[in-house]
């Protein structure tokens, strides 16, 4: 009976360490799941204001932070006393004043400052941070160009607007079907009376289309027959470099 119990015990024992060898989600380190800006993107808007991290579990949150530079230079100018943590507890803000056309490192929880811990005290597994604000160069061509392609479009030269545009457009949509579509449109329109710029966003991916650089602008018009409509223009750096129409909508 004593080795009946022994070998109970025994067997006991063995499944009780078999189950704190398991990996649980709630002993493994957090891990970065999301970035704004992300990870190797070339064309951040140099007007961003906040970069964030967002974490695979609930963190501490009293000022519980560990944002490194790899060195002065490439380390953004950001107010300290402004970090803090959203609501989720997952996501963790710096505030940031970027340069265009510079490239920056942000290290996140290094060994040597790993702060960022889960509310067990594990600390986040480190994570380098590197993006490219886009340069003001890029935004004042993709304007030119949204803005000499929209002339086009106000004089009725639609065929003309097909034949600037850039090379993913001119293959998505054939030329007549390009000024059959924009002619009714404009027809609808009426003559342009204003229009005045007044957004941008910059991509490097959007839906249905190839990866590369875009700038998403928005103009506030007015027409003879909508005073107040909104057109939205993507440019894209195209093949040979220069700034393109890839896309056109009116609301």
């Amino acid at each position: 009976m004593k080795y009946i119990i022994l070998a109970i015990v025994l067997a006991v024992t063995a499944v009780q360490a078999q189950d704190k060898s398991k990996p649980t989600v709630a002993a493994m380190p957090p891990s970065v799941v999301k970035t704004v800006p992300q990870a190797g993107d070339t064309n951040v808007d140099p007007g961003l204001k906040e970069i964030s991290v967002t974490f695979s579990k609930d963190m501490l949150t009293d000022k519980m932070w560990s944002w490194c530079s790899q060195s002065p230079d490439t380390f953004p100018e950001t107010d300290s006393k402004k970090i803090r943590y959203l609501k989720d507890r997952r996501t963790c803000v710096l505030p940031v004043k970027l340069q265009p056309g510079k490239t920056y490192i942000i290290r996140i929880n290094p060994p040597e400052f790993n702060s960022f811990r889960d509310t067990a005290g594990n600390p986040a597994i480190p994570y380098l941070l590197v993006f490219q604000t886009a340069s003001h160069a890029d935004f004042k061509a993709a304007v030119a160009a949204a803005e000499k392609w929209l002339r086009l479009a106000d004089d009725g030269k639609y065929g003309e607007s097909w034949d600037t545009a850039a090379d993913f457009f001119r293959k998505s949509i054939p030329r007549k079907q390009c000024e059959y579509i924009i002619g009714k449109t404009r027809e609808k329109l009426g003559k342009k009376i204003s229009r005045k710029f007044s957004a941008k966003t910059y991509h490097t991916t959007l839906p249905n289309a190839p990866d590369g650089t875009y700038i998403i602008m928005e103009f506030r018009s007015s027409f003879e027959n909508r005073l107040s409509a909104v057109e939205t223009v993507t440019a894209m750096r195209d093949k040979d470099g220069k700034w393109r129409i890839a896309g056109y909508y009116i609301n």
